[in-house]
């Protein structure tokens, strides 16, 4: 399904839209030292969420969680409940083993590079590089589900030179297509309205599709794509192509 045609549906883009690549100015850099602060990361400054309190609300079709002081698609996009946070990037220290859950969503919704914040649609044969965690005995397979946004080739040779948290762990795959999927978040129960536990192997969020019945009872923190044409290569060897 092209981009336009999911423009022309009503509530919202379906799951098997392909991701908008719109063209945006490049965002303010920020440096530790002699290190760039990745896009994606929250500064202490924005560590404090807005106290709001979650409720149950009452859809069109269905019941889920909600916020008394719901705001339109500040709160809600394709039928998730999204996690309030401050936007203050560059306020105190960074905080590089987290993400803010804002800047991770846009630079999933439109392509952006999680360490500049710029497009990552730089290569010359259109494909996107994805940083996924190397995982001893698994494969990278067509579909693979993640919320890592990409990277762009002007910043892999800044991350395969270690300047970069980034590449700890990690696997470069090349991908032809991204589609949205769902999200990673935080599923309440409906009896109770207090979260539940993570089914995912003891991790903090539940992946969640677009048309699992869970989703109006998700508190989204993560935007999750699915990868497919999907080529797993070496770091140094990604840098060398890109290098070329």
């Amino acid at each position: 399904m092209r981009l336009d045609q999911c423009r022309s549906t009503t509530g919202g883009l379906p799951p098997d839209c392909p991701v908008a690549v719109p063209r945006r100015p490049r965002p303010r850099q920020y440096f530790v030292g002699t290190m760039r602060v990745p896009y994606i990361a929250p500064w202490t400054g924005e560590n404090v969420p807005p106290r709001t309190a979650i409720t149950t609300r009452y859809g069109r079709s269905d019941m889920g969680i909600g916020y008394a002081d719901e705001y339109g698609i500040a709160d809600r996009r394709r039928g998730a409940l999204w996690i309030r946070v401050s936007v203050n990037p560059g306020a105190g220290g960074p905080l590089l083993d987290r993400v803010h859950a804002l800047r991770q969503r846009q630079a999933m919704t439109h392509m952006l590079c999680q360490y500049c914040g710029r497009p990552a649609d730089d290569r010359s044969d259109g494909r996107y590089v994805f940083l996924l965690p190397a995982v001893t005995g698994r494969l990278i397979t067509d579909g693979e589900r993640t919320a890592t946004p990409p990277v762009c080739g002007g910043c892999v040779p800044e991350v395969v030179r270690g300047r970069a948290p980034l590449r700890r762990g990690c696997v470069a795959v090349l991908v032809e297509d991204v589609t949205v999927w769902g999200v990673a978040g935080m599923v309440y129960a409906p009896e109770t309205l207090k979260p539940v536990p993570s089914e995912d192997g003891g991790e903090r969020f539940t992946l969640v599709a677009y048309d699992d019945p869970r989703l109006p009872w998700t508190l989204a923190c993560r935007e999750v794509v699915s990868l497919h044409g999907c080529t797993a290569m070496d770091l140094e060897d990604l840098t060398e192509q890109t290098a070329a």
